[in-house]
């Protein structure tokens, strides 16, 4: 929650978003498509036509390949920008024709400006510092905007991202009310569009584009933070339920100590010397475990934060703690503290103490421990489950997509065939939109018809282009009629239509009743927390004297390729386009790769994460639990040893003692079994809701948690009461006389 609120004006600034299909009655978006560039004349429309904004900018940061350098992240913003984000770059710097190529490089990049210089034209007339880890903006060097789009501040269709800076106390939330539908004809003619806006410290948990990613979701820091929370209780309600356990059995000390003179006072702060040493004692071993811990975590988490704010906010969390343990123990201590001399000799040696206390704090353990065991296992289950389904993309292996620049497409008949020479390499096909397919950025059309009752009826459709072999080599399987020929049969085969079966379930008869249309294949999910849209796949367009692949749709390669061969292939590919395109000057070439081993590693990396976190923080809530109840039945073993002696001299034996304890622990874990399942399955079922795909949380889960915890209670205790069972009772009488 700390991404870029070191900015000096972090809480005026917003980045602009659009949703350009939300007022458009002829192609209707899906509901999260959401444009992450905009126009880059918005920024100076907005400064103009918006009085609540007091100064706009743009950016675009994009990747550059060297030879003599580094590989490097470079920054191309407007002088906007650097008002906005007060960037200390000459004033010169933004003037077209000062140097030909400008640029500024961050303080600690370590760059050869003359290797720099002669291989991308840029003159590096400044030093800039370079911004804290904590930040969504992964930049080296800053160049401004009109150096590689000349005459983009009149071009509607160059886009940017946009940034705006609004005036001290603008009512942002009217603000973006009024944003949400303007009318801008330059950009969109006659229809209005929906502009965004999103807090610049809020990005990277608020992104509405969904393209900010981090290595640990924000949701899940939440479910951690929680866990998190609910270990300190389960350990503050062991450690109450100890320290009350054994004040009640030292009754009998504190009356004699007040016999002897003790003041009620001098009792109390003995109780809190036992209460909150414990807790001193443990937060300085905690302490210790962090600082080795540390490191590890930080990489872990992904966390950018500097090692003194972390020992400063754990300082603070340790002074809480020891204040709440503080008032925490008030109840206990008080209570104690005003016990009546005559009463408290008379209840040292009563088989019937009060266990109220010691009863509800072990149930507050186990609720805790049974809710995060259910919620562990569901998870593990739902992580398992999206495992192993057969037409999530992700899942399958060795595959990869690759896109040459824009000056290098679309892709070439003879590519393909270069392709499948290239050692490693299994399949190559031509593909449309990968970014789109692979993010699963598409954008739908409404459809109206009229169903088989007589009704009107929308879907919202997506269309693509593909190449005939791309359902085979996707593994999308048919499930009615055919998919469309490889090779161009008559002058209409670019008409026909292969839909999915999203698109069967809710337009099937509509379409299906077209003449061109072939067949359904089974639903491709491209990831597992997003819907599969209703798809009509149609033929490539092609010439009258063409085959399939001279058609000018594919502007990318899908390709599969032989375990343990995948960076051999990236790289022949990557020769392939250098001497298909040699690199000309002044022009930045690269080529992007996707893989699926990779997209799998981006969804579920959180996901991996979390698992790990939440089964540790599980296992030590059962262990604090287990503890928990070890220590109390030792101690209730000793508070009712000469209850247990008469009994055995009633002729009770040994098991009928011990059935005492298990009927008593049965029943607390009865009572927190049917409080922690209902909150966790409510808990986990809003979480499933997330993901398209879920799990069920069958009844054997229930019973399974249930049992195993059942089960280690039983040998937790049965070691303890078995050996005050089978005690001397004329000894154990004769020594509490």
């Amino acid at each position: 929650m700390s991404y870029d609120n070191f900015h000096p004006k972090a809480d005026r600034i917003y980045r602009v978003n659009s949703a350009i299909n939300k007022w458009n009655p002829v192609v209707t978006p899906a509901a999260e498509d959401v444009q992450h560039r905009t126009p880059y004349p918005l920024a100076n429309w907005l400064l103009t036509n918006i009085p609540e904004v007091a100064d706009a900018g743009n950016s675009r940061p994009e990747y550059l390949i060297g030879h003599f350098y580094p590989d490097i992240d470079i920054f191309y913003v407007n002088d906007g920008f650097a008002r906005i984000f007060e960037l200390p770059i000459p004033d010169d710097f933004f003037i077209p024709g000062h140097t030909d190529r400008p640029a500024a490089v961050k303080n600690n990049l370590h760059l050869d400006a003359e290797a720099f210089k002669e291989e991308q034209g840029y003159d590096i007339m400044a030093t800039i510092p370079a911004w804290p880890a904590n930040t969504n903006y992964k930049f080296d060097v800053v160049v401004p905007t009109i150096v590689r789009w000349p005459g983009v501040d009149k071009t509607w269709g160059q886009s940017q991202n946009t940034y705006i800076l609004v005036h001290k106390g603008v009512d942002i939330e009217a603000l973006k009310k009024k944003l949400d539908k303007v009318d801008i004809p330059e950009w969109r003619r006659d229809i209005p569009v929906s502009l965004i806006l999103t807090p610049l410290t809020q990005l990277r948990y608020k992104d509405p584009t969904g393209l900010i990613r981090s290595d640990v979701k924000f949701n899940h820091i939440r479910i951690f933070a929680v866990a998190g929370l609910l270990v300190i209780l389960c350990s503050l309600f062991n450690h109450l339920t100890l320290f009350v356990t054994r004040a009640h059995m030292r009754l009998r000390e504190l009356a004699l100590r007040k016999v002897n003179g003790a003041s009620d006072w001098q009792i109390a702060a003995t109780l809190y010397t036992d209460f909150l040493l414990v807790i001193i004692m443990s937060l300085i071993a905690g302490f210790i475990l962090m600082t080795l811990l540390l490191p590890t975590f930080k990489e872990y988490a992904s966390i950018g934060s500097s090692n003194g704010s972390i020992y400063g906010e754990l300082f603070l969390y340790a002074v809480l703690l020891v204040v709440g343990g503080f008032f925490a123990g008030a109840i206990p201590v008080l209570f104690f503290r005003k016990q009546v001399l005559n009463e408290s000799i008379k209840s040292s040696g009563n088989p019937g103490s009060k266990n109220t206390f010691r009863k509800a704090g072990l149930l507050a353990q186990l609720m805790i421990s049974l809710g995060m065991m259910f919620c562990a296992a569901v998870f593990i289950k739902q992580v398992r489950f999206l495992n192993h389904q057969p037409d999530l993309l992700v899942n399958q292996k060795n595959v990869g997509f690759v896109r040459a620049p824009a000056c290098c497409r679309p892709v070439r008949p003879h590519w393909i065939e270069h392709f499948l020479q290239i050692p490693g390499m299994v399949d190559a096909i031509p593909m449309g939109g990968v970014w789109e397919f692979v993010y699963n950025t598409l954008t739908t059309s409404p459809i109206d018809f009229v169903d088989r009752y007589g009704n009107a009826a929308t879907v919202h459709l997506v269309t693509r282009r593909e190449d005939p072999r791309f359902f085979e080599f996707m593994g999308m399987n048919i499930i009615q009629g055919t998919t469309y020929p490889r090779e161009r049969r008559n002058s209409v085969v670019e008409s026909w239509f292969v839909i999915n079966e999203t698109a069967m379930r809710e337009a099937g008869d509509h379409l299906s009743n077209s003449p061109y249309f072939m067949g359904v294949v089974r639903d491709i999910q491209i990831t597992p927390t997003d819907k599969v849209l209703p798809t009509r796949y149609l033929y490539p367009n092609l010439g009258a004297n063409q085959t399939v692949s001279d058609n000018l749709d594919f502007f990318a390669v899908a390709y599969k390729y032989e375990e343990g061969m995948r960076q051999q292939v990236h790289d022949a590919i990557v020769r392939f386009y250098q001497n298909e395109f040699p690199l000309q000057e002044n022009v930045d070439f690269f080529v992007e790769f996707d893989y699926t081993e990779d997209l799998y590693e981006m969804h579920f990396k959180s996901e991996r994460a979390l698992l790990a976190i939440l089964s540790t923080m599980t296992l030590a809530c059962i262990l604090i639990a287990v503890f928990g109840v070890y220590s109390l039945t030792s101690l209730t073993c000793q508070q009712r040893k000469k209850e247990i002696a008469i009994r055995k001299v009633h002729g009770a034996e040994v098991l009928d003692i011990m059935n005492i304890f298990f009927k008593e622990y049965l029943i607390l874990l009865a009572l927190a079994a049917l409080v922690a399942f209902p909150a966790g399955y409510l808990i986990m079922k809003r979480w499933l809701e997330g993901y398209v795909k879920q799990t069920s949380m069958d009844a054997w889960l229930y019973v399974a948690i249930f049992l195993m915890v059942f089960v280690v209670i039983v040998f937790s205790i049965v070691s303890m009461v078995w050996k005050a069972a089978n005690q001397n009772p004329a000894e154990v009488v004769k020594n509490d006389c």
